[in-house]
């Protein structure tokens, strides 16, 4: 008799009627994949005693728990996790300014705003988007926000930045299977002090980090990659607190998203 792996246990144990009849996603098929998960993350927002009861569940799924992250500007709390689906939830919740970063993802995926604005900006990087690529070779192509109940949809190849711009933006994100094994991402404008980006720039020629930097300057570049990437020591680094969950519970329902 096979073992189940620890996502299809996540999945079996944490029954979801809203996904029961959702077929595997097709996430190249974009314009009918947006439609689909459009509605469904909507749907999900809405009902807060599912989202509630998802919310709370996270800190006993071992599967789950291990995927919830701080970042340098941003936490993440995955809440579902359907790898036969291609059907990932996670809230994203902005905890500092954001500078404007372009990137591309790994992944394709849908973003409903809950709280706040992003300020979005399309690009378009002349030769190709690596790790060659100059800061003048991307170039903008249209500025829009994204509010509070608004939606996209982008592709895994899209490039843009979605900064926010205020504190405490949060968003409902359902997400596809990654498609590759990494994604660049180009800093637009510079972040931290004088000595620290001097540093930044003497370090550059030194390779791609896949740390996103607390001090970067324009053009600095750096890899964001899946967990199977990354070290022990690197997750555990990332790993998000108790206290910073329990924080988010308490803050999400006092807003009245949940």
């Amino acid at each position: 008799m096979s073992t189940e792996t620890a996502d299809r246990v996540h999945v079996n144990n944490t029954r979801v009627e809203l996904f029961d009849n959702v077929d595997p996603i097709d996430w190249d098929d974009l314009p009918s994949a947006a439609a689909l998960t459009q509605r469904l993350i909507r749907e999900f927002a809405e009902d807060k005693t599912l989202f509630k009861r998802l919310l709370l569940a996270v800190e006993h799924d071992p599967y789950l728990w291990a995927k919830c992250e701080e970042d340098v500007v941003e936490d993440k709390i995955v809440l579902w996790d359907d790898v036969e689906k291609g059907l990932r939830i996670r809230l994203r919740m902005s905890t500092d300014y954001q500078q404007q970063l372009a990137h591309n993802h790994r992944f394709s995926f849908t973003n409903l705003v809950l709280r706040g604005t992003y300020l979005h900006r399309n690009y378009v990087a002349r030769n190709g988007f690596n790790e060659d690529t100059l800061p003048e070779d991307v170039q903008p192509v249209m500025l829009h926000e994204d509010r509070a109940g608004e939606c996209f949809t982008i592709h895994h190849n899209a490039l843009h930045s979605t900064p926010f711009t205020e504190l405490g933006t949060i968003s409902l994100v359902l997400r596809g299977n990654p498609v590759k094994d990494r994604a660049p991402v180009m800093f637009k404008e510079a972040r931290g002090r004088e000595e620290a980006l001097a540093q930044q720039t003497a370090d550059r020629h030194a390779g791609l980090s896949e740390i996103e930097p607390e001090a970067a300057g324009v053009g600095t570049m750096f890899w964001r990659v899946g967990e199977d990437l990354e070290s022990t020591e690197r997750r555990a680094e990332r790993q998000m607190t108790k206290e910073k969950y329990h924080f988010w519970c308490r803050r999400l329902e006092e807003l009245g998203i949940i």
